[in-house]
């Protein structure tokens, strides 16, 4: 495993969106400061909550260096690039409220593969989780990376997805005028700049009650617009990867009762 005493030790940068999620925090929180990796910033983005989210985050003895940043909700997009924005370590990873790590050592092992195979960005596996933890579902790596994964959605889970600050400098930030797609978008961008290293091992659990995952026909909706923008195929083409990924979309939204009440 990677020295925690490193001469010159790998900042890991960890960006908390929330908004009103009184109810979740503390469960990344909990996560996030029992991680056995020592150099890690906290970076939590809140979108002006009402209810005792910042009560709760400052109540909290956090084991690591945790930044609070309040400012309005101007959407996801904009929550992200200002965690970006206030980005400093050699890597950063997107854990939402209410998302965690699948242990403790997931940061420590993040860091070994970057350390060893000197990668601009990887992705790992996930576990989806319904809203009350009844169902799960392991996300498995794939056993090859094609760009061609882009063609049926966002193939990337960003929770298990870990960006060097390197790569970031030649993608730049989220795309705010997309309120929904936006990881879609920009994974698509990084992979232009280089393939994603596979990490075959779990990174977090994920809850599958957000906003992407429940307006499945309008995220439907972007994600064909920017899959035709960024990968130009056939009509004939077109016409066969929208169908499967329109039932791919009813099949998702029959699953939503099962997700938000399980």
């Amino acid at each position: 495993m990677v020295n925690n005493n490193l001469e010159k030790p790998i900042f890991f940068d960890i960006v908390t969106i929330s908004k009103n999620s009184e109810s979740a925090i503390k469960k990344t929180l909990d996560s996030v400061s029992h991680q056995t990796y020592s150099y890690i910033n906290h970076i939590i983005v809140d979108g002006n909550s009402t209810d005792d989210t910042i009560k709760i985050i400052q109540d909290f003895h956090h084991q690591k260096n945790i930044v609070i940043y309040q400012e309005p909700p101007k959407g996801i997009s904009n929550a992200f690039n200002t965690g970006l924005n206030q980005h400093s370590g050699e890597l950063v990873l997107f854990l939402n409220s209410g998302d965690a790590f699948v242990d403790e050592n997931v940061i420590e092992k993040i860091v070994e593969s970057y350390f060893n195979k000197k990668w601009l960005w990887a992705f790992g596996e996930t576990i989806s989780v319904s809203r009350k933890g009844y169902l799960k579902r392991y996300i498995k790596q794939y056993n090859q990376w094609q760009k061609e994964l882009f063609l049926y959605g966002n193939p990337i889970c960003h929770q298990s997805t870990v960006y060097s600050q390197k790569l970031i400098k030649q993608v730049g930030l989220y795309k705010e005028q997309l309120d929904l797609g936006m990881d879609y978008d920009f994974n698509i961008r990084a992979s232009f700049v280089e393939k994603p290293y596979l990490l075959r091992f779990p990174i977090s659990y994920y809850d599958t009650t957000g906003v992407s995952s429940i307006k499945v026909f309008k995220s439907y909706t972007i994600l064909r617009k920017l899959r035709k923008k960024y990968f130009p195929l056939s009509n004939f083409q077109n016409i066969v990867i929208d169908t499967k990924c329109f039932f791919k979309a009813i099949k998702r939204f029959m699953m939503l009762p099962l997700k938000l009440y399980l």
